[in-house]
């Protein structure tokens, strides 16, 4: 028994102060996988477990081009790793999957959006009506291994209360993985996406509701004075969202705010917006400006014509100049340039050998009766994975058999291996890997509170 006691104070102190390797999940809770992008705590990753960063800018492609030719390439010079695809639900399934395809093409995430429920919370059941319209969620389908979907741009005013965002947003995610759609789905604030604080409420809530565990959250930094806002504003949001673990992002901002005739950028219409990629930059939060050109105010064009050269004011500082610009800080992922994982990357992260293995943290942690455990294996192996109170003693073993090489999850409902309810405490996740008689483990600290 001292052994075994010894054997887990040396895990606990191993594995407590070790660095967390999050890597990709991409398994739903019912065990299936998909391709694309999943959200791991706060943090956005690729399909081959990279964290991704978002930068990038909004393109009215439903406005203009619908295909986004030519201003993706002018974009791309950018270095921005996303396109946010302005859409209408006027858009067919084939323009919308060229104008998916062609930002592909030019080596950027693109997340769509809808627009249509813009300022109207009645109408946001009419865009997720359009989004699993089958021809159109055929498109979406298509692309899941490199696609973000922005449910709806801007839905609802200030009006809306927080029950009924969170059941509103409940029944769409649900209506839209029900279609068959798993990607990560992107859910702005209210009061025109302004609100942070209803997305720092009931955004844990949505997250345990989606059954892929999939979800970010984004807030349109619409914030000068004239709406009661002040600069530090900005840092204790995020710092307020980073602190709870929320997967937020800022979908949308610019130099100011106001009608298409304003003719002056003022104290009160202002908007601090090199703070604003600052603190991103410092806390790992993605950001989209708003927009790259087209606007009924040019104060909200980047450039002038749509052309990388005519970047100017803000957009060409957001853009390019400032240190925290998107050309300083964006990295655009292996997986969408090269459309495969990069091997040098996988090599260095697992070894040659085929049974490496990685066992990410468990999620959420701690929990209250359900957790999910992620891992992942990189060859073809024999995969026990078990549960261990403080003792080493096994409570549950969650899988014990042949699997592939890949990524998957385990949920665990809090119950032993006898069906009853265990106890709150510290427990163990350890993850058995045997190949060809040879064998690793890992092993993560959880933490359940009743």
């Amino acid at each position: 028994m001292r052994r075994k006691q010894r054997r887990i104070c040396r895990m606990i102190r191993l594995y407590t102060a070790g660095v967390l390797c999050l890597l990709l999940w991409a398994a739903s809770a019912h065990g299936q996988e998909y391709p694309g992008f999943r959200v791991i705590g706060r943090h956005l990753y690729d399909r081959c477990g990279g964290k991704v960063i978002l930068r990038g800018v909004s393109n009215p492609n439903i406005w203009f081009q619908r295909d986004g030719l030519p201003h993706y390439a002018e974009i791309e010079k950018t270095g921005a790793n996303v396109v946010r695809i302005v859409w209408e639900t006027r858009g067919t399934a084939a323009q919308l999957d060229a104008a998916i395809s062609n930002c592909i093409s030019h080596s950027m995430i693109p997340m769509v959006e809808c627009h249509d429920a813009t300022g109207d919370w009645s109408k946001l059941v009419s865009v997720v009506d359009y989004w699993t319209r089958p021809d159109i969620a055929e498109v979406l389908r298509r692309y899941e291994a490199d696609l973000l979907l922005n449910i709806a741009n801007e839905a609802g005013d200030a009006s809306v209360t927080a029950t009924q965002f969170r059941e509103g947003y409940e029944a769409a995610v649900l209506r839209i993985r029900e279609a068959g759609i798993h990607v990560p789905l992107v859910i702005d604030g209210t009061d025109w996406g302004k609100n942070i604080r209803v997305l720092q409420s009931e955004g844990p809530y949505l997250i345990e509701a989606d059954p892929d565990r999939n979800l970010l959250f984004s807030v349109h930094m619409w914030w000068p004075r004239m709406y009661g806002y002040v600069e530090a504003d900005i840092p204790r949001a995020i710092e307020a969202s980073v602190r709870m673990e929320l997967p937020l992002i800022v979908g949308e901002f610019s130099r100011m705010h106001g009608s298409c005739d304003e003719k002056n950028i003022t104290a009160d219409n202002s908007i601090p917006y090199r703070t604003l990629i600052k603190q991103c930059h410092l806390h790992e939060i993605g950001y989209i400006a708003w927009s790259w050109f087209g606007n009924c105010n040019p104060f909200w064009d980047m450039t002038a014509d749509g052309t990388f050269e005519t970047l100017y004011d803000w957009g060409l500082e957001v853009a390019v100049t400032d240190s925290f610009s998107i050309l300083n800080t964006s990295v655009r992922p292996y997986s969408i340039v090269h459309g495969e994982c990069d091997p040098a990357s996988v090599r260095k992260r697992y070894g040659a050998v085929p049974d490496g293995l990685d066992l990410m943290p468990a999620y959420p942690n701690p929990f209250n009766l359900h957790t999910t455990i992620p891992y992942r294996i990189s060859g073809p192996a024999h995969v026990r994975l078990e549960i261990l109170d403080v003792y080493g003693a096994r409570v549950r073993t969650l899988i014990d058999r042949p699997e592939p090489a890949g990524f998957r999850s385990a949920p665990w409902d809090g119950l032993d291996d006898s069906g009853g309810e265990i106890p709150s405490g510290a427990y163990f996740c350890r993850l058995i890997i045997r190949h060809e008689g040879s064998q690793r483990e890992k092993t993560r600290k959880m933490t359940l509170i009743k």
